[in-house]
């Protein structure tokens, strides 16, 4: 292949291709400038006294199954107008690295997939190096992205940095943007009242509603550092994730009072009784009329998760949806079942807010819950972080949703 024709493969500016060297793992590639001159970057002038020149090695994308090397020199100029000497800049390089700017992408593309140890395992340069480029490129692209001028729809949830602790990270959600805007390093209240005073005057008058679980410190610090006319919505599927624990813990007691023979008749139940009806397959149907006939008590149970679940499917009216849990709950307590008791009083702690998403146009932290499921991937794919900074980095430049 003639060097023309490399030249034009190489696809670099005000650089053309002398010759090449084959190696087993690798191409060095030749190269030579094609401009005599250089411009100063103090005073602007073009200079063509050259100083001093080295020949350096570029890692570049790998081609043919090897390892990809620019050999070119670097020039350094000493500019006749300001008297300074000057290292030539390079379009395709970065200034003090040694890889060509697309090489970088394409590290940077891999750590998109791969740990940052796996990615430097592949290429065969080390994890500072790799770290190195991700932060650089990830800082350009989180930049740009930044807090969003309004804000409707608000979202707080969390998760956990490690499983089976109790060290969480709190996730803020642009509900509507579908996007997170930050990751905070634990979800006190103290900490989500210092993130929500520091965000601009305009953004926090922007906000209208703001959706969380039954967690206290969130709505708190809703309450004293947000506009008195934000709304809280209490996400439906926590409630729902809540009476489904209850049910759960109503069939245990149940099936203790079962015969050996029962129990293992109706094994399986426990994914069958908090699945919404309509998504059970023919077998776990037929598991379903099995238990109705087996055991009144969790057939009771079962109609009132899905009488509940009804309530928020179909209901649209604030007063009326108030109306009918009302009696659903009045249903309960006469059922005189002991374990979804506790459930009943957080509906009367939690009603008003609860009842805020049938006025709110039926806001949920589905969104969230969503973007929680990615979360749990990224740290998955790193094996977990130790540094907060670097999963929050990580999250915006994942998580960016649409602007």
């Amino acid at each position: 292949m003639a060097v023309r024709e490399l030249t034009d493969i190489l696809d670099l500016s005000y650089v053309q291709v002398t010759g090449y060297v084959k190696r087993a793992n690798r191409i060095d590639v030749f190269l030579e400038h094609t401009k005599k001159t250089a411009k100063c970057p103090d005073c602007g002038v073009r200079s063509s006294h050259k100083h001093s020149e080295k020949a350096i090695e570029v890692r570049d994308l790998s081609c043919f199954g090897r390892d990809a090397y620019l050999v070119l020199p670097r020039r350094r100029f000493k500019c006749r107008t300001c008297g300074k000497p000057f290292t030539e800049h390079l379009s395709f390089i970065e200034f003090g690295t040694r890889f060509t700017k697309r090489y970088e992408q394409y590290l940077y593309d891999l750590c998109m997939e791969k740990s940052h140890a796996a990615v430097a395992k592949h290429e065969g340069v080390s994890d500072t190096v790799v770290r190195k480029i991700y932060d650089t490129h990830a800082a350009v692209c989180v930049k740009p992205h930044g807090r969003p001028k309004a804000i409707r729809v608000l979202g707080i949830d969390e998760i956990s940095m490690r499983k089976g602790h109790r060290d969480f990270v709190c996730v803020i959600t642009d509900i509507d943007r579908r996007c997170v805007i930050d990751v905070l390093d634990d979800r006190l209240k103290e900490t989500l009242i210092a993130y929500f005073k520091a965000l601009p005057r305009s953004v926090r008058n922007s906000i209208q509603y703001v959706s969380i679980d039954m967690w206290e410190g969130y709505y708190q610090a809703v309450v004293e550092a947000l506009p008195k006319d934000v709304k809280v919505v209490v996400d439906r599927f926590h409630v729902m994730k809540n009476l489904n624990g209850a049910l759960t813990k109503c069939r245990r007691e149940i099936q203790r009072t079962m015969s050996k023979e029962d129990r293992d008749e109706l094994k399986g139940l426990r994914w069958i009784l908090v699945k919404n009806e309509d998504t059970l397959d023919t077998e776990e149907q037929a598991k379903l009329k099995q238990m109705y006939m087996k055991c009144p008590e969790l057939k009771t149970c079962h109609k009132l998760k899905e009488d509940f679940r009804s309530i928020f499917e179909k209901e649209t009216n604030r007063a009326n949806a108030k109306a009918k849990l009302k009696g659903w709950k009045r249903r309960v307590q006469k059922t005189g079942l002991k374990s979804l008791e506790p459930f009943l009083t957080t509906l009367d702690n939690w009603e008003p807010w609860i009842l805020n998403y049938f006025s709110s146009g039926k806001i949920t932290n589905g969104v969230v819950e969503g973007i929680n499921n990615k979360l749990k991937l990224i740290k998955r794919r790193a094996y977990g972080y130790r540094n907060n900074d670097n999963f929050r980095q990580r999250v915006l430049v994942e998580c960016k949703g649409v602007t």
